[in-house]
């Protein structure tokens, strides 16, 4: 701890009651979370996304890239 001044040493101390006051309860509530993350899977974080959209989004980045590839090439004349 050496560095560290009078109020950064109260500050740590202060966390470090904290946590031992609320460590089973965070414990378990994180123990909960990876029991959830572990059940829904690697996609538990993603919505569903069909195949229209994800062509509707293929297309609209083609046709974005092609205007802008013919206001580059106009301008360059």
């Amino acid at each position: 701890m050496d560095g560290l001044s009078p109020r950064e040493r109260l500050a740590l101390a202060a966390i470090e009651l904290e946590l031992l006051r609320s460590g089973e309860r965070l414990a378990s509530r994180l123990s909960e979370f990876n029991e959830r993350a572990e059940q829904d899977g690697p996609r538990r974080f993603c919505d569903h996304v069909s195949r229209t959209e994800v062509a509707a989004v293929a297309a609209m980045a083609l046709l974005l890239a092609a205007i802008l590839t013919l206001v580059i090439v106009t301008c360059g004349k």
